[in-house]
C-alpha cells in the first residue's frame, strides 16, 4: 500500500465534490491527495500550484493539451475523471493507482529482474504508443511518472508539463527532468515523440541499474553527457539493451517509435493489435525477451519538432457497412436472435476511450492517479430511457435510474471460473449502456451466469455472455436504445451490446477475440478488455460444443461476479 500522510490544518477538505482524506504526494506541479466520491470510489486529486486565473495563455494551452489527450486510447494509462482550471483551486481528479512509482520501487528494493524489466518495457511502450498515436507528447516521462499498479505499469502526467510550466515561464524552452531529457530538450526545443523515446530508454536503464544512464550528479554534468557522452547501460542485455541503445541515439530521427519497440518486444507482426496485446502482456508476468537482430530504422521517422499523429479513417455513416456491403447471409442478421426485446447475440465492437495521466513530481509517493480524458465523466447531464420489455425469459430486477449519475464507473471486473477480465468502460460514448451495466452488476444480475454462445468463423469470432437463462433469449424486463453507432469499431478486445434489432439492448454483451469487418455498425460499443483476453482465447480454442462454428462453448465459462468501479 502506498504511504499516506494526514491532512494538514491548511489543506482543503473537499475539492470538486470529492472528499479529501490524506496526502499521498507532493512535487513541483502540486499536491496530491487521496479522495473519495460520494459512492466511496477512491480517486487521486492533484491540487495544482499553477494560477491559471492570472495567465490566459497558460489556461488556453492547458485546455488545448487536455483536449488533445482525450483522444488517447486507454492502454496502460490512468484516467482523468475531472479537471478545472477556472476556479481558485485548479485541480485534476484522476483514477487512483494502488501502487508505488517505479522510482520509489527501485530506490527501496533495487533494480528490476530481467522478467520484470520486459513487463515494464512492454507496458510503458504501450502507453507511449497510445499517447503518440493521438498526437500528444509526454515531455516529462521518467520513473516517478510510472506507477506500478496491480494490473501492470501505468504512465501518468503526460500532456501537462508544458502548460503548467507556462504559468511561470515562457511557452518555449526546455521542460522536463534533467536526467531523462533528450538532447533536443537540453538544446531548448519543444520536441516531439522521439524525445519521449529517449526518456523511455533512460527509464529502462534506471530500472535495470538503479541509476540513470547519464548519471545523477550535477545538472550541468548530466546535460553535458546527454549532449556528447555515451550512456551507461549496465545490466541491460539482449534485445532490450539493443532497443534502449537505439532509443538513446542523439539524432531523434534515428530512434525507434514506441510501436516499433512494442512490436519487437512482443515478437508480433505489424498487423497485430499491438496496444491490446501490449496491455495484456504488461498485466501478467513477462517472458524473457526474444533474441533477434534488430537495427534502428533506415528511413527517418518523425522529426522531433515536426511530429504529427496519423490521421484515423473516418467512421462509417449510419447504415453503412465498414469495408463495403456484407457478404450474402452475413451482415445484419449475423447472430441476431428474436425473443425478449432485451435478448441479443454477442457481436463485438471497438472502443477507443481517451485517457490522460496526471501524477506528480519526483517527490511523490505511490498510489497516485494519472490522467486520461473524461471517458467516464464525473460531471454529466442528461437522462436515459429504459422501456419495458416482455418475454418468457426475462428476469425482473427493477429499472436503472434514468438520471445519469455525477460520476460514472470507468472499469468492470469480471471474475470467472477460468480467470479475471478487466474491462475499461466508455461512459462518454455509451452513458446509458454503462449506467445499465452498473445497475445490473449492483443487483448481482450477472453473478453465477454462464457465457452461452461462441462463434468461431473466420470472419466473426465472438463470445456472448450476460443471459441468466442461458438460452440467448433472456434479459431484464427493460430495454434501451443504441448509442454512438457511428464510432463503432469491431476489433479484438472490444465489448459491445448484443441485440435483437435496433434499440433493443438489454443485458447480453459480447467480446470479440478477433478483428472483423463482417459486421455492420449496429451494436453499441461500451468497453474494451484491458487484461484477461487469455480467458476468452482459452474458451475459443476449445471451440463449439459438438463441433461447428456457432453454438454453446465446449469450455464452460461462468461469471462468478461482475462488478463496476
Amino acid at each position: 500500500m502506498p504511504e499516506s500522510r494526514p491532512l494538514r490544518a491548511t489543506d482543503p477538505r473537499e475539492i470538486g465534490g470529492f472528499r479529501l482524506t490524506a496526502r499521498i504526494g507532493e512535487g513541483a506541479q502540486g499536491l496530491v491527495f487521496l479522495g473519495e466520491s460520494g459512492t466511496g470510489q477512491r480517486v487521486a486529486v492533484k491540487l495544482l500550484h499553477a494560477d491559471f486565473g492570472r495567465d490566459e495563455r497558460a489556461r488556453t494551452l492547458f485546455d488545448r493539451e487536455l483536449a488533445a489527450a482525450r483522444s488517447v486510447a486507454p492502454f496502460c494509462t490512468a484516467r482523468i475523471l475531472a479537471a478545472d482550471a477556472e476556479g481558485d483551486t485548479p485541480h485534476i481528479v484522476s483514477e487512483y493507482i494502488d501502487g508505488p512509482s517505479l522510482r520509489d520501487r527501485v530506490l527501496e528494493e533495487g533494480a528490476a529482474s530481467p522478467a520484470e524489466l520486459v513487463r515494464l518495457a512492454v507496458g510503458t511502450a504501450t502507453a507511449l504508443a497510445a499517447i503518440h498515436e493521438a498526437g500528444v507528447v509526454h515531455r516529462d516521462f521518467k520513473p516517478a511518472n510510472v506507477l506500478l499498479g496491480p494490473d501492470g505499469p501505468k504512465v501518468i502526467d503526460f500532456g501537462v508539463a508544458r502548460p503548467l510550466e507556462a504559468t511561470s515561464a515562457t511557452l518555449t524552452g526546455a521542460v522536463g527532468t534533467p536526467a531523462y531529457m533528450a538532447p533536443e530538450q537540453v538544446a531548448g526545443s519543444a520536441g516531439g515523440a522521439p524525445l519521449d523515446m529517449f526518456a523511455w530508454g533512460c527509464t529502462m536503464a534506471f530500472a535495470a541499474n538503479g541509476v540513470p544512464p547519464f548519471g545523477s550528479d550535477s545538472v550541468p554534468a548530466i546535460m553535458q553527457r546527454i549532449l556528447y557522452g555515451e550512456p551507461d547501460l549496465g545490466a541491460l542485455t539482449g534485445e532490450l539493451r539493443t532497443l534502449v541503445a537505439a532509443s538513446l541515439e542523439k539524432d531523434p530521427a534515428a530512434r525507434p517509435t514506441a510501436l516499433q519497440v512494442l512490436q519487437r518486444l512482443l515478437g508480433l507482426g505489424p498487423n497485430a493489435n499491438l496496444l491490446v496485446e501490449g496491455t495484456s502482456a504488461a498485466a501478467r508476468p513477462a517472458a524473457p525477451p526474444r533474441a533477434a537482430n534488430w537495427a534502428p530504422p533506415a528511413a527517418p521517422h518523425p522529426q522531433a519538432a515536426g511530429w504529427t499523429p496519423p490521421v484515423p479513417a473516418p467512421p462509417p455513416l449510419p447504415g453503412t457497412y465498414p469495408g463495403g456491403p456484407p457478404p450474402a447471409g452475413r451482415g445484419g442478421r449475423v447472430l441476431l436472435i428474436t425473443g425478449a426485446a432485451a435478448a441479443a447475440v454477442v457481436l463485438a465492437g471497438g472502443l477507443v476511450a481517451a485517457l490522460l495521466l496526471m501524477g506528480d513530481g519526483e517527490a511523490e509517493g505511490g498510489g497516485r492517479g494519472g490522467g486520461g480524458t473524461p471517458v467516464a465523466r464525473s460531471t454529466r447531464s442528461g437522462s436515459c430511457a429504459y422501456r419495458p420489455a416482455t418475454g418468457t425469459n426475462t428476469k425482473d430486477v427493477g429499472t436503472p435510474p434514468t438520471a445519469l449519475p455525477a460520476t460514472a464507473p470507468s472499469r468492470a471486473t469480471v471474475e470467472t471460473g477460468l480467470g479475471t477480465l478487466q474491462i475499461s468502460l466508455d461512459a462518454g460514448t455509451a452513458p446509458c449502456t454503462v449506467n445499465s451495466l452498473a445497475y445490473l452488476a449492483a443487483q448481482k444480475f450477472y453473478d453465477r451466469t454462464s457465457c452461452h454462445r461462441l462463434t468461431t468463423g473466420t470472419s466473426l469470432q465472438v463470445l456472448q455472455c450476460g443471459d441468466p437463462s442461458g438460452t440467448g433469449t433472456g434479459g431484464p424486463t427493460y430495454q434501451f436504445d443504441d448509442e454512438s453507432l457511428r464510432s463503432a469499431r469491431y476489433t479484438r478486445g472490444t465489448v459491445a451490446m448484443a441485440n435483437a434489432g435496433p434499440n433493443t439492448n438489454g443485458s447480453q454483451f459480447f467480446i470479440l477475440y478477433g478483428d472483423t469487418t463482417d459486421l455492420p455498425a449496429s451494436y453499441t460499443v461500451f468497453g474494451r478488455v484491458t487484461s484477461g483476453m487469455d480467458v476468452v482465447d482459452k474458451v475459443a480454442k476449445r471451440g463449439v460444443e459438438g463441433g461447428g462454428t456457432d453454438g454453446a462453448p465446449a469450455e464452460k465459462v461462468t461469471i462468478n461476479e461482475l462488478r463496476t468501479s
